[in-house]
């Protein structure tokens, strides 16, 4: 898991250690350098982490090609590339917006100054095996107005694993089964503005909210700067609300994101 930042990039309208919600998506249609049998290129844009692309080859260019549109964010989950030790570059219309051999196979989200293009390209190259790639996406970032609260369980250390045992009919234990996997983290922010709250438009809080009530995921990084390994690609397990803590319009609100994330292998 990997936030990478461009460089010299400090933020758009908020500092670049405050949280990061990516979950405007451009509609887009993507293509390849080429594709492996059984595999679908279109899989990349439909949002699920259980449908996987897969190149042809080892070396591949994953485009994004939509309407030309403010982009800010690119994003990648799902993916083999850290386990094949492959590099991968992302450019926005053309333009290098950062690179990285990424250690695992978590979420990769590349931020970067706001651009009006109509491209967004993953170049992918150095890998032991063709790459896989299950989520590709790009859009507009929202930046949350205030740092997240620092305690609680980090993303990148929120990974749960549940076992069965089997056992024999003296209790010894035979061996085990991974059942199944995945992020379990929450997420707070505090002394929001209500014009955090009250803004309209679809990069936005409220916008945020209608995306969680009829989409579903998103990527989330928690510090960019400070903690680039607390970003995942999840969904959230309860509808995220503005409560007011105090009468302040410049710091009256607090949200909790409790989230489930996908967990790489």
């Amino acid at each position: 898991m990997s936030v990478v930042i461009q460089s010299g990039f400090t933020g758009i309208a908020e500092p670049i250690d405050q949280p990061r919600i990516c979950f405007d998506t451009h509609t887009a249609t993507p293509t390849a350098t080429s594709t492996a049998t059984g595999a679908d290129v279109a899989w990349l844009v439909d949002g699920e982490t259980w449908s996987v692309w897969e190149g042809g080859s080892t070396s591949q260019t994953v485009t994004l090609t939509f309407s030309s549109a403010a982009t800010s964010y690119a994003a990648i989950a799902a993916h083999n590339l850290g386990s094949t030790g492959a590099t991968v570059t992302c450019r926005a219309g053309g333009v290098t917006v950062g690179s990285i051999s990424p250690d695992d196979d978590g979420a990769i989200v590349f931020l970067f100054g706001s651009t009006t293009v109509t491209t967004v390209a993953f170049t992918i190259s150095g890998g032991s095996a063709a790459p896989q790639i299950a989520v590709a996406q790009a859009g507009e970032v929202l930046e949350m107005p205030q740092l997240s609260v620092f305690t609680g369980l980090p993303i990148s250390e929120s990974k749960q694993v549940r076992y069965r045992h089997q056992q024999s009919i003296r209790g010894d234990v035979l061996g085990r089964a991974v059942e199944g996997a995945d992020l379990r983290f929450d997420l707070t922010v505090q002394n929001l503005p209500e014009t955090f709250r009250a803004a309209s438009g679809d990069v936005t809080w409220k916008g945020f909210i209608n995306h969680v009530d009829n989409t579903g995921p998103f990527f989330i990084a928690a510090k960019p700067f400070s903690y680039p390994d607390d970003v995942a690609y999840a969904r959230a397990m309860e509808r995220p609300r503005f409560n007011r803590e105090r009468a302040n319009l410049n710091n009256s609100g607090a949200v909790t994101f409790q989230c489930m994330g996908y967990a790489a292998p």
